[in-house]
């Protein structure tokens, strides 16, 4: 074939005829299947409430008001909408829709937020749980101040009401890290963690979610390596999209370009949500055992 004048460009949405693609769609739309019930699980696990002498009670208790069950919190309930949302964008009414790579940005999340949570969850040495909520806590607070300075730097300026409200909006966040710099301080003396132990803040997600899944099996990848693999679909990376897509019979635009079509690979998609469901259904374990597990007598 010479020249492709009609060939279709930009986004089409294609049928999936080959056997081989057929089953590995089947396999997708069963796993996606598969969130539900995980979210029912973590649903359950978050309302139970640990007695006093459970290790997570007793976490909350030494790192009040900062509780580490708060920050778990927080991080499940964004891996749980990712994952919802997931599910709702490629079975919509229960039909695969796979997409090229809106998906891997859900994804990525769910991976960075259930694998924070397993990474604060997952140590049994209380002084490490403690150390990592420190860490966190202290990337939290220090990110925040910046995001207000940079909002109040677009609030309206010409009127006093509008210089007014975007100094009292940095003043309240100045106080806010102060106050909360102040508990991470007390708590790091109360439990005999020094400041060069939590002061840098939290390791970068490559890192969280190595140290969290280390001890995993995910078949095929590991964690990291499956979480590098859609960093790299969740901004412009042409090399990424070509290494992870099918491509068909390459044609010859007549000027020193080719014409191809490709589309994302089903398997690079089912991989990453085998391992953000994995991070996640090991998060939840590990919150039910915290808020089970009884302290050790002191």
């Amino acid at each position: 074939m010479t020249g492709t004048p009609n060939a279709p460009r930009g986004l089409q949405r294609l049928p999936v005829t080959e056997v081989a693609e057929i089953a590995a769609s089947e396999e997708l739309s069963r796993r996606l299947t598969q969130i539900e019930p995980l979210l029912d699980r973590y649903a359950k696990i978050a309302q139970l409430r640990p007695k006093p002498n459970a290790e997570l009670a007793d976490d909350d208790s030494r790192t009040s008001w900062l509780h580490l069950s708060h920050f778990v919190a927080s991080c499940m309930a964004m891996a749980s909408d990712s994952l919802a949302s997931t599910q709702q964008l490629l079975l919509p009414d229960g039909q695969l829709e796979h997409r090229i790579t809106a998906h891997f940005p859900l994804l990525r999340s769910a991976m960075e937020s259930a694998g924070t949570a397993l990474w604060l969850l997952q140590p049994n040495n209380q002084r490490e749980r403690i150390t990592r909520l420190l860490k966190a806590r202290t990337s939290d607070i220090e990110w925040d101040l910046p995001l207000v300075k940079a909002a109040a730097r677009i609030a309206d300026q010409n009127t006093p009401e509008g210089r007014s409200m975007a100094q009292r909006a940095i003043r309240n966040a100045v106080a806010r890290k102060r106050r909360h710099l102040t508990q991470i301080r007390e708590i790091a003396t109360r439990e005999k963690i020094a400041p060069d132990e939590y002061s840098e803040g939290l390791p970068g997600y490559e890192r969280i979610i190595e140290q969290a899944t280390a001890h995993l099996d995910l078949p095929g990848a590991s964690a990291p390596t499956v979480w590098r693999l859609i960093s790299g679909l969740t901004h412009p990376s042409p090399l990424r999209m070509m290494d992870t897509s099918q491509h068909g019979q390459p044609l010859d635009n007549q000027d020193g370009t080719l014409y191809v079509l490709s589309s994302m690979s089903l398997g690079s998609t089912t991989t990453a949500l085998l391992a953000a469901m994995m991070i996640y259904r090991q998060a939840t374990e590990h919150l039910a055992y915290r808020i089970g597990r009884l302290r050790p007598h002191r």
